[in-house]
């Protein structure tokens, strides 16, 4: 067991080394805990859409098949994922684009066990109002949220 002075020089020495400020060292060293789950959120968000609807699609089989387009008939393919809620860590949203037209969808899917960052409740105002407030994990790009640190591409 780590006891809180322990933690405390931990955050401390990686401020050292990375530059980073405490409260920002400390959500990194959470997130690297939950590495496992920080590549696995990244690889369901990062992934090139298949070429033709005869393969599977490289999302990881969670997709849904595309629909026929209503304006060319053409069939719709899954081409992004990206986290769909602010709070709700395990909701993102699958993108569909037509194969003929520019026709696209979207829908919104729960992938249990792939979340895109971690929810929290912390309490906030003068009035100690619980509020979930959720971080998301580095390398996933999130549309509502900005990410803890800068994303190097």
């Amino acid at each position: 067991m780590t006891t809180n002075r322990g933690r405390k020089d931990v955050i401390r020495n990686r401020m050292t080394s990375t530059g980073e400020s405490y409260n920002v060292a400390a959500r990194n060293l959470k997130a690297m805990k939950d590495m496992g789950a920080t590549r696995e959120a990244v690889v369901t968000q990062r992934w090139q859409p298949a070429e033709t609807l005869d393969v599977p699609c490289p999302c990881g089989g969670t997709c849904e098949p595309g629909e026929k387009c209503d304006h060319c008939h053409a069939r719709h393919r899954h081409v992004a994922r990206y986290p769909g809620s602010r709070t709700e860590v395990e909701t993102w949203v699958d993108c569909y684009d037509c194969m003929g037209c520019s026709s696209s969808y979207t829908i919104t899917v729960v992938l249990p066990g792939r979340p895109w960052g971690v929810a929290e409740t912390v309490i906030q105002g003068a009035s100690a109002e619980p509020v979930i407030r959720a971080t998301v994990f580095p390398g996933v790009k999130h549309p509502l949220l900005r990410p803890e640190t800068p994303d190097e591409d």
